[in-house]
């Protein structure tokens, strides 16, 4: 992962335990190209599942395990959606290969809470970034 993408998403923010790989592997240890290589790795022929992690609600629900924050202004979600876009993109220019995708999973807070422009942005969605890469 890049630092200027783990800190445009802030780093209190990012994914406990559905990132892939899972977060017991990332340490100081592991670099750029560490994570790069286990991207190429994947197999083109299993499915893979893409999970998007939205950490935004506009109020706290009681029962909530997400890691996520409460905000009443879009401007957080807007830059948060930039820099997913942005890894989204660079996911899709290392795995350079077509990749089933069976499941495309929201999680960490409220993704209704954006809308689809602040999503998609000017580039495309974030999603159909990484299919558009699986179809080359």
């Amino acid at each position: 992962m890049r630092l200027d993408l783990a800190h445009s998403y802030g780093l209190d923010r990012l994914p406990r335990y559905t990132s892939y790989p899972t977060a017991p592997h990332f340490s100081p240890g592991i670099s750029e190209g560490d994570y790069r290589s286990w991207l190429k790795t994947l197999s083109s022929r299993q499915p893979a599942s893409i999970y998007l992690h939205i950490p935004f609600c506009r109020s706290m629900c009681w029962y909530c395990g997400c890691h996520t924050s409460v905000t009443k202004k879009d401007d957080p979600i807007a830059v948060y959606t930039s820099g997913l876009r942005t890894e989204a993109h660079l996911v899709a220019e290392t795995i350079g290969r077509r990749l089933p995708i069976s499941h495309i999973h929201f999680g960490g807070g409220t993704p209704t809470i954006m809308t689809p422009e602040t999503f998609c942005g000017s580039r495309g969605c974030a999603p159909l970034l990484l299919l558009r890469a699986a179809r080359r």
